[in-house]
């Protein structure tokens, strides 16, 4: 491949995956920009991309674990091998009946993915860091609408009329970016007339450029939109005419007893956020032509499925449900299905969380996939036998991570690893690999083909993207989706018909008239060319089973606390350790890493002192400091209940002074320039959500920004 020019593909330094187009010269990649017939954008991280493709530290061919886990000792060994290893293991899971039991933690970024056919097909599940972001969320848009939301980015920021509101709570939407066009989008509404309200405890970018800031506490974030629901129904503010058509019916009068002592008075002392605030953004939202609320994938403040309830109803009572300017439902593209498809198992029958000995207390909950957070204690369970990982970190990634890492080295009583199989695929060496038993050597997005089809995402949702190879891979790698399709064919041949990769993705685009050939010719991107708004009116409605809005929860009456509506006093536990770890640790994230994954954590581009982000001190107000009488650049112990990181302090006045705040995804200790940088894992101080079960794991492990600690000099 000696391809030379500029040639569209799709970025994957985040989860975004903007359209790029990329400047090859002689087969060498050597620049990186926005695609200009599809939004225009590339951030800092996406065209620092030529810097991961040529790092001295990429992967070249298959290894297997030579010493003990976690060791990192290694030796080279062929694919023919390292496939016989997987398909053999998997073969024995499978005749004693434990397919299930088989797990790979993958981001799902298309479900025309064949990692996910091939699961189905074995009988395995899909897990993925989705639940430290927003799965209550999306459970909640799931419980309320009956469909799955535009989870990515919600609210599509562009089609904002003037006298919009734009709300984010807890999103930082220009440094943790989802997409490289939102800060533009959000900017030009803004001068279009629309409103910027930024709720968070942290001044961040994004409330720099804000109409309004308001510093809420964490852990607050339910009672201050249940307190706006309250000022709103009280006074008669709602939308009338969307209440009466469609919310189901006996909802609403349950939501006004629910209101009933729930005023901006009361919510003000949960958030510290002054009742005189609460109703007027609560007016003007009613009065607005269009509101939009985007938290997901943002830096949740608490009590995760209580918001995201109050959040539903919030945008349901003010008629923002699937309008412009307010919260899209998906709009789907028909791909054609690969025959024969096949059935997935049930996860609610079979899933780890539902098998093992606290199934009780997940009775109530529901998962779209298998709960990451709860990986180590499945470990620990016995319900999680191999585990196969591709473009993900847990090692790193998940809370508690010390705990993940000493569950998978884990023994029995005859001495034999409790997860009897750990497979990393990487594209250079990680915290993961570290501890698996095979390390497999995988394309970047520079060298793969990839159909990028997800009908809930905001950048690609209403469409169909290729990534394509521009540039050769070096040595022996090779893309986890051709691996897949190999052990697929030997494992389950009957789903695994096609011939190739691309021969797969040709059948799933012929409903569109189109193929990966065509496709290409086209610049890589279709889409329909509209967004739809108000789809319910034509559908027949919302997927409920009343096809109207639930607001009430029934299900969640017992579950093992009344969720039915939102609860927002701070649960007991919580309240607890307040006195003896008084700050919130706030995780942040910045325009210059994405989580802990690979693409970002070892790129020096974005890792350099001077131009990137290389270590992630404590940010401390200096009224709290003083009290503590800690000083600019002083070496504290921060301690949770579970953990502690020895860290430098830098002051600041963008937080407030019972928070404290960590930027995310630091603390590796492999390779050459994630080791090398300062900070510390936040991940560390993070308690095990699987060991710990309380209110926020059981409804998405979310304790990013709930986590107390205490400061010790």
């Amino acid at each position: 491949m000696e391809k030379s020019g500029w040639i569209p593909t799709m970025c994957y330094q985040c989860k975004a995956e903007c359209a790029i187009i990329a400047r090859v010269e002689d087969g060498v990649l050597k620049e990186i920009r926005g695609n200009p017939n599809s939004r225009g954008k590339a951030c800092v991280k996406g065209m620092s991309g030529v810097s991961l493709q040529y790092s001295p530290d990429r992967l070249t061919y298959p290894m297997k674990r030579v010493g003990e886990r976690g060791e990192g000792k290694f030796e080279r060994i062929s694919w023919d091998e390292a496939v016989d290893i997987i398909t053999t293991k998997l073969k024995d899971l499978r005749d004693r009946g434990e397919a299930h039991k088989l797990t790979a933690s993958f981001f799902p970024h298309s479900i025309t993915d064949p990692k996910w056919r091939f699961l189905n097909a074995y009988g395995g599940f899909i897990n993925t860091a989705l639940p430290h972001c927003d799965s209550a969320k999306i459970l909640a848009w799931i419980k309320t609408t009956g469909g799955v939301p535009n989870h990515h980015i919600p609210p599509a920021w562009f089609t904002v009329p003037e006298g919009g509101i734009m709300m984010l709570a807890g999103r930082h939407a220009f440094g943790g970016l989802e997409d490289a066009s939102i800060p533009k989008d959000i900017l030009e509404a803004k001068e279009r007339g629309a409103k910027l309200v930024v709720v968070d405890p942290f001044f961040t970018a994004e409330a720099a450029k804000a109409d309004q800031w308001i510093p809420i506490r964490p852990g607050g974030d339910t009672a201050f939109f249940v307190g706006m629901i309250q000022h709103i129904v009280a006074n008669g503010m709602y939308d009338r005419e969307f209440v009466a058509n469609w919310i189901r019916e006996g909802d609403f009068k349950k939501l006004q007893d629910y209101l009933a002592d729930k005023t901006p008075e009361r919510m003000s002392e949960i958030c510290d956020v002054p009742a005189e605030t609460i109703r007027q953004l609560a007016e003007e939202c009613a009065m607005a032509p269009s509101v939009g609320v985007d938290s997901f994938k943002g830096v949740m403040l608490g009590n995760a499925l209580d918001f995201s309830h109050a959040w539903c109803i919030f945008m349901a009572v003010t008629g923002n449900i699937d309008n412009p300017g307010g919260q899209p439902l998906p709009d789907l593209v028909p791909l054609s299905p690969v025959e024969p498809a096949p059935t997935p198992p049930s996860l609610h029958d079979l899933g780890w969380h539902r098998t093992g000995p606290d199934k009780d207390k997940f009775e109530k909950y529901s998962f779209i996939m298998e709960p990451t957070w709860y990986e180590a204690q499945a470990i620990r369970n016995g319900d999680l036998k191999v585990l196969m990982v591709a473009e993900a970190n847990p090692a790193l990634t998940e809370m508690g991570d010390y705990s993940w890492q000493k569950a998978v080295c884990e023994k029995d009583e005859n001495g034999n690893y409790k997860l009897e199989l750990l497979v990393s695929f990487e594209i250079m060496l990680s915290e993961t690999s570290k501890h698996a038993d095979l390390v497999l050597p995988d394309k970047s997005y520079f060298e793969r083909w990839e159909l990028l089809y997800m009908p809930w995402w905001y950048n690609f949702g209403h469409g169909v993207a290729l990534r394509q190879p521009i540039v050769e891979a070096p040595g022996e790698c090779r893309h986890a989706n051709d691996v897949f399709i190999e052990m697929g064919k030997e494992l389950s041949p009957e789903y695994f018909q096609f011939d190739d990769l691309v021969s797969y993705y040709d059948i799933e685009l012929s409903g569109l008239g189109l193929s990966v050939k065509k496709l290409q010719e086209m610049g890589g991107h279709w889409s329909p060319g509209s967004i739809g708004f108000r789809k319910y009116e034509t559908a027949g409605g919302f997927g409920t089973p009343s096809e109207k809005v639930h607001l009430y929860w029934e299900d969640l009456e017992e579950a093992p606390w009344s969720q039915a509506f939102p609860r927002v006093d701070l649960p007991l536990e919580y309240r607890a350790v307040l006195d003896d770890y008084p700050f919130v640790l706030v995780s942040y994230r910045t325009i210059f890493h994405s989580g802990s994954g690979q693409w970002t954590f070892n790129n020096p581009q974005l890792r350099d002192s001077i131009s990137g982000f290389q270590e992630n001190p404590l940010l401390m107000n200096p009224v709290a400091a003083k009290e503590l009488d800690v000083s600019e650049g002083d070496t504290i112990t921060a301690e949770s209940p579970t953990g502690s990181v020895q860290i430098q302090v830098k002051l600041s006045e963008r937080i407030r002074p019972d928070c404290v705040a960590l930027g995310h995804g630091f603390g590796s200790t492999v390779g050459g320039v994630a080791s090398a940088c300062k900070g510390v894992s936040d991940n560390r101080l993070i308690p095990d959500a699987g060991a710990t079960l309380d209110y926020q794991d059981l409804i998405g492990g979310e304790a990013h920004v709930s986590t107390r600690v205490r400061i010790v000099k």
